[in-house]
């Protein structure tokens, strides 16, 4: 299946709204992917689909030597003035395709990925990318929302309101033990897993609406899509949703964004 055109539309909604003020409520989950990666000084480190750069950001800081990639170049412009502004210049951000990497076999000691590769459309593609420039020895630590958890509710309401394309698997597969241990196979050891969560907190549904309608790619693009009726539709099924998440003892909203970390020997 040719995802090209997909993937230029995906490279478009990334560079939607603000995804740095998204990013900055990952801080958690993306400290406990650093720890369970167990960073070494000198280490040759990709991160994967980098976004605007924080997981790079963090291997650097660990010593590492890192190349940090992504589809979208809106992003790595932020991602590079971000570790400029660390004192980090020495980062090798680049353009490129989780399903075809600009990378050499066996060159990373460690690949990491914060949840930004599991919305590449090519699944199998992306694990044999991630065999192919891991060195022999080496791992593969991702983080991943998990198919159970409140950002697979956030695009399940979603998807309600603006389908999907037809015939692409669930990014959320990658959150699956399971699923996981079908697409890395046999060119990795028996994967080991780590569950968190990363809440995203506010002072009512309505303070986390308006975050990620004006700031989230994806929700950025299907409030674009949607007018009057179907928009007001779209917005109250979502208030709705946080809602749910309403904590008793002050009533303020704690959203649960359940993860799964994957860490797994290269063979």
């Amino acid at each position: 299946m040719d995802y090209s055109e997909l993937k230029k539309k995906q490279r478009a909604t990334w560079a939607l709204g603000e995804y740095d003020r998204i990013a900055d409520g990952l801080t958690v989950s993306t400290d406990q992917t650093l720890r369970v990666a167990r960073i070494r000084p000198g280490e040759r480190v990709l991160d994967l689909a980098t976004g605007t750069g924080i997981t790079a950001i963090a291997a650097r800081e660990r010593g590492a030597q890192v190349t940090a990639v992504d589809l979208t170049p809106e992003l790595l412009d932020i991602a590079r003035d971000k570790a400029r502004a660390e004192g980090y210049g020495d980062i090798d951000f680049r353009e490129g395709d989780a399903e075809s990497l600009p990378l050499p076999d066996g060159a990373i000691d460690v690949v990491l990925s914060t949840c930004g590769h599991m919305f590449a459309p090519d699944q199998p593609r992306v694990a044999a990318e991630l065999a192919r420039v891991t060195r022999p020895g080496g791992r593969v630590v991702f983080l991943a929302w998990t198919p159970e958890g409140g950002l697979a509710g956030w695009f399940r309401i979603t998807n309600r309101h603006v389908p999907p394309p037809p015939g692409v698997a669930s990014p959320f597969n990658w959150g699956d033990p399971a699923k996981v241990r079908e697409l890395l196979g046999s060119a990795f050891g028996e994967p080991a897993f780590v569950h968190g969560d990363c809440p995203q907190f506010g002072d009512s549904p309505e303070d986390i609406w308006n975050l990620f309608s004006t700031r989230y790619g994806p929700t950025v693009r299907a409030v674009s899509a949607l007018q009057g009726d179907a928009l007001q539709a779209f917005r109250r099924d979502m208030l709705d949703y946080l809602a749910g998440y309403r904590a008793a003892a002050d009533g303020k909203i704690r959203w649960g964004r359940e993860y799964l970390i994957t860490r797994a020997l290269r063979a």
